[in-house]
C-alpha cells in the first residue's frame, strides 16, 4: 500500500518537475537571446540553442522516471534493474541540485528537492508484491531466486 501512495505522489512529482524544468530552461533562453549575452565569447544563439536542447532532454528524462514510478505504482511491483538504475540516478540529480539550491536560491527550494529525494528513496525501499511464479510453482522470469549454497556445503538451518 506504502509502494502504491509514494508511487503516484512521486509520480506527479515528477511530472511537475519536468514541467518546471522545462519552462526554466526555455526560459533561460529567451533571456540570452533577447539580452544578446555572450558567456566568454560563446555565440549567444548556440546558448539558447543548447538551453533548449537541455530542456527537452531533462524533461523527456523526468518523465521518463514518472512513467516508471506510475507504471511501477500500478503493478505495486518494485521497478527493474534499469528502472532500479533510473530511479537511483534521478535520485543522486535530486541531491546535486538541492545542495546547488541550497546555495544559490534558498531553504524553500532546497525543501522542494528534499522532499522529492527522500518520495524517491521511500519508493525504491518500501516493499511491493512479490514477483510472480510459473505454473509449475517455480519462479517466473525476473523473480528472486534465493542465494545457492556453495558446491558441497550443507545449507544452515535455523534453530
Amino acid at each position: 500500500m506504502v509502494r502504491r501512495t509514494v508511487g503516484f505522489v512521486l509520480a506527479v512529482a515528477m511530472f511537475a518537475e519536468a514541467a518546471g524544468v522545462a519552462w526554466l530552461n526555455w526560459f533561460l533562453a529567451m533571456m540570452v537571446e533577447n539580452q544578446r549575452m555572450s558567456l566568454a565569447g560563446l555565440d549567444p544563439v548556440m546558448v539558447a540553442r543548447s538551453s533548449r536542447v537541455g530542456a527537452v532532454l531533462f524533461a523527456l528524462f523526468f518523465v521518463g522516471c514518472g512513467v516508471l514510478v506510475l507504471v511501477s505504482a500500478v503493478r505495486n511491483r518494485a521497478p527493474g534493474r534499469l528502472g532500479t538504475g533510473l530511479l537511483v540516478t534521478v535520485a543522486v540529480v535530486h541531491g546535486v541540485l538541492g545542495a546547488a539550491a541550497f546555495a544559490l536560491v534558498g531553504v524553500k527550494a532546497f525543501a522542494a528537492l528534499a522532499a522529492v529525494l527522500v518520495l524517491i528513496l521511500l519508493f525504491l525501499s518500501s516493499p511491493g508484491r512479490p514477483r510472480a511464479t510459473g505454473p509449475d510453482g517455480a519462479a517466473g522470469p525476473g523473480a528472486e531466486q534465493p542465494p545457492a549454497a556453495p558446491s558441497g556445503a550443507t545449507p544452515a538451518v535455523a534453530g
